[in-house]
């Protein structure tokens, strides 16, 4: 049994310290304990100090965004912008599109209307700074190669044009040197990239003319008529001696379709997935590409086929006849929706622009005339001294005529002046 001297002895120890529990990972650590040797640097702060060297440690990079973006003249990155603010406008082309003055301002207490007086005089000042910033793309010169005062512009080369004007532009020309197979019918694709020739000697190639890479080259070893895409740049049909073939990107043959023979002339309708021939038997056939079947044969009774085109507005096809007359057809009707009579000898070409307002026509008898499809009347009459074998409309209003080996091209051939 212990002596009460030893229990007491042990129980008054003075110098004992007791021990700390064990800290747990759910307990935040004492303030006070961890900034208890910085008391003696903060007793000089203020509490207000304290708390914004606080705020300033924890968030650096959102006050750094927030000072950016009230400025505006910096970005994220750091950077500023060396160009700030909207592009600046001459002030004479401001004043060129200014439509009116000012409104002076009602009285006070009609707040209503000068609210809407200030809104209006706003919009009038955006639009005049959205024309005038519109007035220096100058679309309206774009398209004509026009030559000085003493200058003809048949001695101006494609080389010289190439030279003349921005690279992106003087990428676009190319030659091809095609001279074993010919004549050569071409035809572009619908988003203007690929080109597809088809020489009467049985070459037939297809070519991404921007790249200048070679889609596929073949020799069907038969005359080839026409050639055209189809709905897409993987099938292109192909006119030869005896049927119709449709052939794919790769110069594979997919089908050969016997029904149609002795085709002269092709035209593809995009939106109709229709495929439009015209033969030397007389016979206006359309094939639905979608499903490869013949949706109509319509016989004209008007001798060879050798002359057709498509109205792009409303998709009517074009007939020219040796007889001097051209007829519309559409494959819902047997019989020609309209007869004109335009040449006195055979028509060589037809041409219709992509409006659907008017028809270029040129004949035997070396004239190119205008008419109105809305009313189906002449407009215009010129004679060319050799005539024109072949005629095309571009989008802008310009007329190519073919007369030989010499391109002719024409604007305002369809104006009142």
């Amino acid at each position: 049994m212990a002596s009460p001297s030893k229990a007491a002895a042990s129980e008054a120890h003075v110098g004992k310290k007791k021990k700390k529990p064990p800290a747990r990972y759910w307990q935040e650590p004492r303030e006070e304990e961890k900034d208890g040797n910085k008391v003696g640097k903060d007793e000089g702060r203020t509490e207000s100090a304290l708390q914004q060297e606080q705020h300033t440690k924890l968030k650096p990079r959102k006050r750094k965004q927030e000072e950016a973006g009230s400025d505006g003249k910096e970005f994220i990155s750091g950077k500023s912008d060396p160009f700030p603010g909207p592009a600046p406008i001459p002030e004479d082309r401001v004043q060129k599109f200014k439509r009116k003055e000012k409104t002076k301002m009602p009285r006070p207490k009609h707040r209503k209307l000068r609210d809407m007086i200030v809104r209006s005089d706003e919009a009038s000042e955006m639009a005049q700074k959205q024309a005038a910033r519109l007035d220096l793309l100058l679309p309206e010169d774009a398209g004509f190669l026009e030559g000085d005062e003493d200058e003809d512009t048949c001695t101006i080369s494609q080389e010289d044009i190439a030279d003349a004007v921005d690279i992106t532009s003087g990428a676009k020309y190319f030659n091809l040197k095609l001279s074993q197979f010919g004549p050569y019918r071409l035809d572009y694709s619908k988003t203007g990239r690929h080109l597809l020739l088809g020489g009467r000697r049985g070459h037939v190639a297809c070519i991404d003319w921007q790249s200048k890479q070679l889609m596929c080259e073949i020799n069907v070893m038969e005359s080839v008529n026409d050639v055209k895409w189809l709905h897409s740049e993987t099938m292109y049909a192909v006119a030869q001696k005896k049927w119709l073939h449709i052939y794919d990107s790769n110069g594979i043959e997919l089908h050969c379709i016997r029904k149609f023979n002795d085709v002269l002339r092709m035209q593809f309708l995009p939106y109709h997935f229709l495929l439009a021939t015209a033969s030397a038997t007389s016979f206006l056939q359309y094939l639905d590409v979608s499903v490869g079947k013949e949706v109509a044969a319509i016989c004209t009774k008007t001798g060879r086929l050798d002359v057709m085109c498509q109205n792009p507005h409303n998709a009517i096809i074009h007939l020219g006849h040796p007889n001097g007359t051209v007829t519309l057809w559409s494959p819902n009707q047997k019989e020609a929706l309209v007869k004109m009579l335009c040449h006195q000898g055979g028509v060589r070409s037809v041409a219709v622009d992509k409006t659907g307002t008017y028809m270029v026509t040129s004949g035997m008898d070396k004239k190119v005339k205008v008419y109105d499809i809305r009313t189906f009347k002449p407009l215009k009459s010129y004679f060319l001294p050799a005539g024109a074998s072949c005629l095309s409309l571009s989008h802008r209003g310009l007329l190519s005529a073919a007369t030989g080996d010499i391109v002719q091209v024409y604007k305002d051939v369809w104006s009142s002046d």
